[in-house]
C-alpha cells in the first residue's frame, strides 16, 4: 500500500523516478558498481531525483546542421536562414579578437605545443558557446539518462549510455557533483562543449593547478581544444581548404567526389588529370576531398585537406567545419589590422 502511494506521489508530482524503475536501470547501476566500484546509493539517489527530458528530441530535429543551407538563401527570402550567418558574424569576430587579446600568451603557448593556430581555437570556442556565454542549462545527468535509459530514449541510446558512463566517471575523477553539472541538450559541457568522453580523453590541465576546469579556466579550455585537434591528427602548418579552377566538362566528376567522405582519399594527380587545378602548389600524392557549399550564386566547391576532416571530428558536420574555417579567416584578418 505504501509503495503504491509512493509511486502515485512521484508520478503525479512530476518526479519521474517511476519511469526508471526497470531492469535496464537496475542493470546499469549494477554494472557501474561491478566495473567501476561506483556507489550504488549515490546512483539510486541520482535516479530518484531525475527529471525526464522528453522534449530533447525536438532540439535534435531543429539542429542547424540538419535543416539549414550554408549561404544559399536569397536576400529576398525573409524566411530563409543561412548557417553561415549564425556563426560568421561581426559579433563573433569582434569577441574573438577580444578573446585573442585577453588570452594572447596562452594561445601562443598552446599553438606552439600542439601546432594548432590561435584563430582555429578561438573559432571553436566562439561557435560552441559564444565564448562562454552559452554553455547550456540542461542538467547533464538527466539529459544523458533520458537519452539512454528512459522511456524517451532514441536511436542513439547505446552512444548516450556510453556518455552517461563517462559522465559519471568524469565527475568521480574530477570531484564534481553530478547534480550540479549543466550543459547542452546533447550533454556537451563547458566553453568548448566537450562531451563527457572527450572531457576524459582530451581535456588537459594547461595551467598546472592540479585540476581541469572547462567552464572557468581559459588556460585549460584553450589547451584542451588544441590537444583535441592534435590527438585527432591536425597537421601543423597545413591548409584546411584550397580553391581550384575547373571547367563545365568536369562538373559532374567534381559533384560526384563531393558526395564522398570528408576524409581525403583521392590523390591530387587524379584531379589534375581531369584539369581540376589547385590555386596553390600541391604534390600529386596529396590526398584530398571535395567540399561543396551552397552560395547565393549557386553551388561552390573546394579541395578539402586532412585538417578540414579533423575539424569534423569535433562536430561531424560539413557546415560546422565550414563555419570554423571562414570564421577563423575573418578573425585572423581582423587581428592583422590591429597589430
Amino acid at each position: 500500500m505504501i509503495r503504491n502511494l509512493l509511486f502515485i506521489f512521484l508520478f503525479c508530482t512530476g518526479n519521474v523516478f517511476a519511469d526508471y524503475q526497470n531492469n535496464e536501470v537496475k542493470d546499469f547501476i549494477d554494472y557501474m558498481y561491478k566495473e567501476y566500484s561506483y556507489d550504488k546509493n549515490t546512483l539510486r539517489e541520482l535516479f530518484s531525483e531525475i527529471q525526464s527530458q522528453p522534449k530533447i528530441k525536438k532540439y535534435f530535429k531543429k539542429a542547424p546542421e540538419r535543416i539549414l543551407t550554408w549561404n544559399g538563401c536569397q536576400k529576398s527570402d525573409k524566411n530563409c536562414t543561412n548557417y553561415k550567418n549564425l556563426f560568421v558574424t561581426k559579433s563573433n569576430i569582434s569577441q574573438g579578437l577580444e578573446f585573442w587579446e585577453k588570452n594572447r600568451k596562452v594561445l601562443q603557448a598552446a599553438s606552439q605545443e600542439f601546432g594548432v593556430p590561435p584563430e582555429i581555437i578561438i573559432s571553436i570556442i566562439g561557435i560552441e558557446s559564444k565564448y562562454g556565454a552559452r554553455t547550456g542549462t540542461f542538467k547533464t545527468f538527466d539529459t544523458l539518462a533520458s537519452l539512454s535509459l528512459g522511456p524517451n530514449k532514441g536511436r542513439r541510446a547505446k552512444f548516450y549510455r556510453s556518455e552517461l558512463i563517462n559522465f559519471l566517471l568524469m565527475c568521480k575523477e574530477n570531484n564534481f557533483n553530478p547534480k550540479n553539472i549543466r550543459g547542452s541538450y546533447a550533454g556537451a559541457l563547458g566553453k568548448p562543449q566537450f562531451i563527457s568522453s572527450s572531457y576524459r580523453h582530451y581535456a588537459v590541465d594547461f595551467n598546472n593547478d592540479q585540476k581541469i576546469d572547462l567552464w572557468n579556466s581559459n588556460e585549460d579550455i584553450i589547451g584542451s581544444v588544441a590537444n583535441y585537434f592534435k590527438k585527432n591528427g591536425w597537421k601543423k602548418g597545413q591548409p584546411i581548404m584550397t580553391n581550384f579552377k575547373s571547367n563545365a566538362a568536369n562538373r559532374k566528376s567534381i559533384h560526384k567526389e563531393s558526395l564522398k567522405s570528408y576524409k581525403p582519399s583521392t590523390p591530387y594527380k587524379y584531379f589534375k588529370d581531369l584539369n581540376i587545378l589547385a590555386s596553390r602548389n600541391i604534390s600529386d600524392s596529396t590526398l584530398l576531398s571535395i567540399i561543396r557549399r551552397k552560395e547565393q550564386s549557386g553551388k561552390s566547391y573546394s579541395f578539402g585537406h586532412k585538417n578540414f576532416y579533423v575539424i569534423t571530428r569535433y562536430n561531424r558536420s560539413r557546415l560546422y567545419a565550414l563555419a570554423v574555417f571562414f570564421l577563423s579567416k575573418e578573425i585572423k584578418k581582423a587581428k592583422s589590422t590591429v597589430q
